[in-house]
């Protein structure tokens, strides 16, 4: 089958959608697809001008479907999506809207001088235009799947297609590290608001008479939520124990994760995680290499992890909260790594690549013969 897949983001980055990315494009060719890829050109225009850049995009992708021909085409955003069903329908070809964010949700963490009601109110127009028109939506979670009937998707042209994780890259020690002061603490991703950031560093002011601990931010760390964040390390006065180190590839973050006492997803309860779901790849990552998390009692998250089986949850937006489950974990060494060996066998029993690009497979085969949806 020839698909195209169009994607906003590089390839290359250790972004947790460019894994997605890579790893959906891997598990088509696995089964033999051709896969063709459109990314956007380097030239995007002005950062502030987020809808100027997206109608440059939506722009750019209809110029790109022109001439081209394929089976099926599968794209993971409204702004994209808007050309991509086009073609198809033009086409009698299907069409799969691969939804991790919807700009509805997540314009009021971006751009919130733009999350005023006349643009909301114009996006999820659109929004519900193209769910109403594509073939098949796939989700991450089964908490994005509901927030998709809540949309009023058919539930038979949802799919939820989980993230995967090598856990052949990721493993873990051959023995943990010493159980000594200074601890560490490990957290991968962004500095986003959604990641919960401020929380953790007001846990670390919560451990800060407790053993030398400090933690370890692996992960993009420029611009205004890098200025934010230390501005609150500043005030707490934990400055010096926050390590801010920059993004790191997939086999560069294996062994700092090896030396963790204790990795760390403390994702608030709100909309962009709790309502339109998520699935983490940080955390399988931690899984996979035996480390011992913890992480937020929300939706997603008890999905993959539950409490004290394999992972420590806390109650999302407790600082406190928070500092008492890294605590526990801290004073509780054989807990620690039992947790993360737990961790480790979920991983390998329920998250591995091998498992994701099966998942991938079963849909591809699921679309065979069913005719192309309405026109948008």
């Amino acid at each position: 089958m020839k698909v195209l897949y169009v994607v906003s983001d590089p390839l290359t980055s250790p972004k947790g959608a460019s894994v997605r990315i890579s790893a959906t494009i891997e598990a088509l060719r696995s089964r033999g697809d051709d896969v063709e890829v459109f990314q956007p050109s380097v030239a995007a225009g002005p950062e502030a001008d987020f809808l100027g850049r997206m109608l440059a995009l939506r722009r750019e992708v209809a110029s790109w479907l022109s001439g081209r021909r394929g089976d099926l085409i599968q794209f993971r955003g409204i702004w994209e999506g808007v050309p991509a069903v086009h073609w198809a329908r033009a086409r009698g070809v299907r069409s799969v809207y691969e939804a991790h964010g919807f700009p509805s949700v997540e314009l009021e963490y971006h751009y919130p001088g733009l999350h005023r009601r006349r643009t909301l109110e114009k996006i999820i127009l659109e929004e519900r235009a193209l769910l109403s028109a594509v073939d098949r939506v796939i989700t991450p979670s089964r908490t994005g799947r509901r927030f998709l009937l809540m949309r009023g998707v058919p539930a038979e042209r949802v799919d939820v297609i989980p993230n995967g994780v090598d856990v052949n890259l990721f493993s873990p020690a051959i023995r943990p590290a010493p159980d000594a002061p200074p601890y560490r603490l490990v957290y991968v991703g962004t500095l986003s608001p959604w990641q919960g950031l401020a929380t953790l560093v007001e846990a670390l002011h919560h451990l800060r008479n407790g053993p030398l601990t400090e933690l370890f931010v692996i992960g993009p760390t420029k611009g205004v939520w890098r200025r934010q964040l230390l501005r609150v390390a500043r005030r707490l006065k934990v400055e010096p124990a926050l390590r801010l180190s920059g993004p790191a590839t997939q086999p560069d973050l294996v062994p700092a994760l090896r030396s963790a006492h204790v990795c760390l997803a403390p994702l608030p309860d709100d909309s962009r995680n709790s309502l339109q779901g998520c699935c983490p790849i940080k955390i399988l990552e931690y899984m996979a290499a035996g480390r011992p998390i913890v992480a937020s009692r929300i939706a997603p998250v008890e999905e993959i992890l539950e409490h004290r089986s394999s992972a420590y949850l806390v109650r999302a937006g407790s600082a406190l909260e928070l500092a008492r489950g890294i605590r526990f974990l801290l004073e509780n060494p054989a807990e620690r790594e039992a947790l993360g060996l737990q961790a480790r066998a979920r991983a390998v029993a329920e998250w591995t690549v091998e498992r994701f690009r099966e998942r991938v497979a079963g849909f591809m085969e699921s679309l065979a013969g069913r005719p192309a949806g309405p026109v948008l």
